[in-house]
C-alpha cells in the first residue's frame, strides 16, 4: 500500500483501490460499475472525470491477476447518491472515451 497526501492506494487480487479520505460515504451512496473504459486510461484520469460530479470515496479498477493490466472496467463509489446519479446521467451511453472504439 502506498500513502501519498490525502489518499492511499493498494493493489491486491486483481483490483487496484484508491481511498481519498477516512470518512464514510452517505448511507444511501451508490457503488457503480463502469465498463468500456480504455485499458490505457490511468486511475488519476478516471478520478478526474468522475470528480466533476462530486467527491469520490473509492475507485476500484479491475486488473488481470497475472499481468496487472486494466480489464477496462471499474467500480466507483461517490460520497453522495446525488453525485453518483449525476455521473450516471451525464456519462451513461452519452460519452465515449478515447480508445474505446
Amino acid at each position: 500500500m502506498n500513502t501519498s497526501g490525502n489518499f492511499t492506494t493498494s493493489a491486491s487480487a486483481g483490483v487496484s483501490t484508491i481511498n481519498i479520505d477516512k470518512h464514510e460515504p452517505d448511507a444511501d451512496a451508490i457503488k457503480m460499475f463502469c465498463g468500456q473504459i480504455p485499458r490505457n486510461m490511468h486511475e488519476s484520469e478516471l478520478r478526474e472525470m468522475f470528480e466533476q460530479f462530486g467527491p469520490v470515496f473509492q475507485l476500484n479498477v479491475l486488473r488481470d491477476k497475472q499481468t496487472g493490466e486494466s480489464k477496462g472496467c471499474c467500480f466507483v463509489t461517490f460520497y453522495t447518491r446525488k453525485a453518483a446519479l449525476d455521473a450516471q446521467n451525464a456519462l451513461h451511453n452519452l460519452r465515449t472515451l478515447n480508445g474505446c472504439h
